[in-house]
């Protein structure tokens, strides 16, 4: 197999370069001939080292590791509107401590760490290579069609997420229409890729991969294969006018739940205010189930409010976010599928998983050199949750503050296309410090490096 997959990534190599060499050539939408559709095509893609540290309080075992890979992507010329397109991404590990040594207290191994490889195979450092997209598309005047396995657009809870080596991937349907200031996106997906893996799922399969947490009982969640989930169907609205952006969206999860979202973004000079309100209803199919078994309880209506308000004069943002998540239910989107984007949501805390829950978070950032250079800090707070309360905790978490910087250096020249990312990250409980509580978790320092060479 390792063979195979080498042999498939020369192969793709190749046909990027002769499409990499005709890009000068030809400058127009559509082609004569059949050769054309390949030899003239479009080429991009990355490559990335992604080193890691994880610092645990006090004995706690520490961890580090370097990843390094890349993604090659090609995308052929128009004939008729037509085009197919492929990208593999593949990932090694470069150097490491032992990320499968367990911790003495708790007999976990690393987490965060193992996010750069491969989360269902704690032993595969090496055989991390993914066929990520492959499909056909349909260009028109106003929009576009796609089938097969491909990129979605950002929303609020789907989304690539692309924060490891290794981004969500997804296999299906993409619809999306544009006339004048108005867009609509409609989607069904069938398979599922998620973040640190690189085997494909239906989502029976994927739903319940990563964590199956807690039921508002207390007994141990045990979903996964038990779904009977076959996909999940998107519709997105957005209106942009010249001081406001709206967006609606609604997420039905098959057999799971629906999930609705209007978010709301007025600007006027400097000032940015913006308003998230989702709703969630359980699928009947829910009830069948034993409760265990369960994804969402029949009662719950996991309900959230989110709001912001941004200065922005210039080279500065300055920002504060709330965000109530209400004691109608926990809000509940799998783990597999994307990270919540709610105003308060920042790297390594993300609500989703909260019910009768707050969240405070501060940002600011600053830009230096037309943007080449920027520096940044998000400061959050999340009040309400407490370690053996899991009636609106489904992670079993407590109330903790987040302290985030951010550096970000983008190259000018001949190293055009490279780019630094450094993020620090201080994590720690308010009130409970066991160490099952903590360890990988929280109460950590945590410190990343990101080189990215994007062509």
């Amino acid at each position: 197999m390792f063979y195979d997959n080498i042999k498939y990534l020369s192969i793709t190599l190749l046909l990027l370069t002769n499409g990499l060499l005709a890009q000068e050539r030809i400058s127009t939408s559509d082609v004569d001939n059949l050769k054309e559709i390949f030899t003239d095509s479009e080429v991009e893609g990355h490559i990335r080292n992604f080193f890691m540290s994880t610092l645990n309080e006090g004995g706690l075992k520490d961890y580090y590791t370097n990843a390094i890979g890349g993604a090659l992507a090609i995308k052929t010329r128009q004939y008729k509107g037509f085009e197919l397109g492929v990208k593999g991404i593949f990932t090694y590990r470069g150097f490491s401590s032992d990320l499968n040594q367990p911790d003495e207290t708790t007999g976990d191994v690393s987490k965060w760490e193992h996010e750069l490889y491969d989360i269902t195979d704690l032993d595969n450092f090496n055989d991390l290579d993914r066929l990520e997209e492959l499909y056909l598309k349909y260009n028109f005047s106003k929009g576009y069609a796609t089938y097969g396995k491909l990129a979605v657009e950002e929303t609020p809870l789907l989304n690539e997420s692309d924060g490891r080596m290794k981004p969500f991937a997804f296999k299906g349907v993409w619809f999306q229409f544009n006339k004048n200031k108005h867009s609509i996106n409609l989607s069904w997906l069938d398979r599922v890729s998620p973040r640190s893996t690189v085997e494909w799922f239906n989502f029976n399969e994927a739903i319940g991969l990563v964590n199956n947490g807690f039921q508002p009982n207390g007994e141990l969640a045990d979903y996964r294969d038990k779904t009977e989930s076959k996909g999940i169907a998107l519709l997105q609205y957005e209106n942009k006018t010249k001081h406001a952006n709206i967006k609606a969206n609604h997420w039905y999860l098959d057999n799971i739940h629906h999930t609705s979202m209007l978010e709301m973004d007025l600007h006027y000079n400097f000032w940015k205010l913006g308003m998230q309100y989702a709703i969630q209803i359980p699928d009947s199919f829910q009830k069948e189930l034993a409760y265990e078994e369960r994804y969402v309880q029949p009662e719950e209506n996991g309900q959230v409010l989110s709001a912001k308000l941004a200065y922005e004069p210039e080279d500065w943002h300055i920002g504060v976010a709330f965000t109530r998540a209400f004691d109608s239910g926990r809000f509940l989107f799998p783990k597999e599928l994307g990270r919540d984007h709610f105003f308060t949501s920042i790297p390594r805390s993300r609500l989703e998983g909260f019910g009768d829950t707050e969240v405070l978070t501060f940002s600011g950032e600053y830009k230096f050199n037309r943007e080449r250079l920027r520096l940044g800090l998000d400061l959050t707070e999340v009040f309400g949750p407490r370690a053996g309360d899991v009636e609106f905790n489904k992670y079993n978490l407590d109330e903790y503050y987040q302290l985030n910087l951010r550096l970000h250096y983008e190259f000018i020249g001949f190293f055009q296309g490279l780019n630094f990312d450094v993020l620090f990250i201080h994590k720690e409980n308010r009130n409970n410090s066991d160490p099952e509580i903590i360890f990988n978790t929280s109460n950590f320092d945590q410190f990343s490096v990101v080189a990215n060479y994007n062509f």
